[in-house]
């Protein structure tokens, strides 16, 4: 590629960065990536993405401005490309909300849990499914759902079920998939370097899952992220802070969630205890804190289902390893659509023989 870089100063064509990811692929079949559908060699290149178009866009960048292929436009221009580019889009027509959806909606805001009515609570939060993604679709926060369906707070079971409603052949993939696929994510996760370190500092006690969840972390970090329209960097260690918090045992839950940083606006699971051994999870939600457990597993199952139940994105420092999860665990994202990075760590993973 560097003497492919010369000839063509830096630019060479869709073709040529093709023929070469197919003939690396060739030459070291162990870095095929084995996602179904694909020839092996897109996660270097396929259709202007991949490893080798990132290493030639940084190579560009000590290049003069003269000597770019494309020119860096002016404000003026990248805003009459965005007005250009705007379309208006016809809006849906709503269906009614009918007097019983409210109805029902309203006896469980009112109607307290109780081991008499749970069973009732359930039913009725079936009947109301199509009524209640209206709401969510609607993008309100997370404190407005919980306020109109408070039950989702104290009945957490439920954010299960909505998933469920949402996703019936993949809710329990996760729970059921992870026990395997976690011993393969830590020896994958060896041959880093980055990786190999955080391993290691784990003891043969402690938390195996959070081991692996950590590794995945690690190998699928992404360094630079967008948060409101500007580029931000975070580290491997920062970033973990975007999926779980420990706190000592005895700390008061609900002060700790509304005492949470504003950069932290994401779910993410609070733990109680050892930070390497905690005891209890909870989810924070906006600054709610949401029942999740004792087992880290449940916890990280039902702090994934809450982007969904709840209509929210997934943290930037976090969008590689939740793509992970949503493409090759839970199986609601198409493998294709997310980043060669992420394709090539689970060719990784796959390739592990337990």
């Amino acid at each position: 590629m560097v003497q492919l870089q010369r000839v063509t100063r830096r630019y060479p064509t869709a073709s040529d960065k093709t023929s070469l990811a197919r003939e690396m692929v060739q030459m070291f079949p162990a870095v095929k990536d084995t996602t179904p559908g694909l020839e092996g060699h897109e996660h270097f290149y396929n259709n202007g993405s991949g490893f080798l178009e990132y290493k030639l866009k940084n190579s560009r960048m000590s290049l003069p401005q003269d000597k770019k292929k494309r020119k860096r436009r002016s404000r003026q221009e990248l805003e009459v490309a965005a007005k250009s580019a705007k379309t208006v889009v016809a809006e849906d027509e709503e269906e009614p909300i009918t007097p019983g959806d409210q109805e029902k909606v309203d006896w469980m805001r009112y109607s307290p849990p109780t081991g008499d009515n749970q069973k009732k609570h359930r039913d009725l939060f079936i009947d109301t499914f199509s009524f209640r993604r209206k709401i969510i679709n609607g993008s309100p926060t997370i404190t407005d759902v919980l306020c109109q369906f408070p039950r989702l707070q104290d009945m957490p079971e439920l954010i299960n079920l909505e998933f469920q409603l949402l996703y019936p052949d993949q809710c329990d993939n996760f729970i059921s998939r992870w026990g395997r696929m976690k011993e393969q994510i830590i020896l994958a996760g060896e041959g880093n370097a980055s990786v190999l370190v955080q391993i290691q500092k784990f003891q043969p006690d402690d938390n195996r899952d959070l081991c692996a969840l950590t590794a995945l972390a690690f190998a699928l970090h992404k360094s630079v992220v967008q948060v409101r329209g500007t580029s931000t960097s975070s580290s491997r260690e920062n970033s973990l802070l975007f999926l779980v918090q420990s706190i000592p045992e005895g700390t008061d839950v609900e002060a700790a969630a509304k005492a949470k940083k504003p950069v932290y606006q994401q779910p993410f699971l609070l733990a109680l205890g050892p930070a390497r051994r905690p005891v209890q999870y909870f989810a924070v939600l906006d600054k709610v804190a949401v029942p999740c457990g004792t087992s880290l597993i449940t916890a990280i199952d039902r702090l994934f289902k809450c982007h969904f139940v709840f209509n929210v994105h997934y943290s930037p420092a976090l969008l590689h390893f939740w793509h992970f999860i949503a493409a090759f665990i839970y199986e609601v994202l198409d493998p294709h659509t997310v980043k060669p990075i992420i394709r090539s760590f689970a060719s990784s993973v796959r390739a592990v023989e337990l």
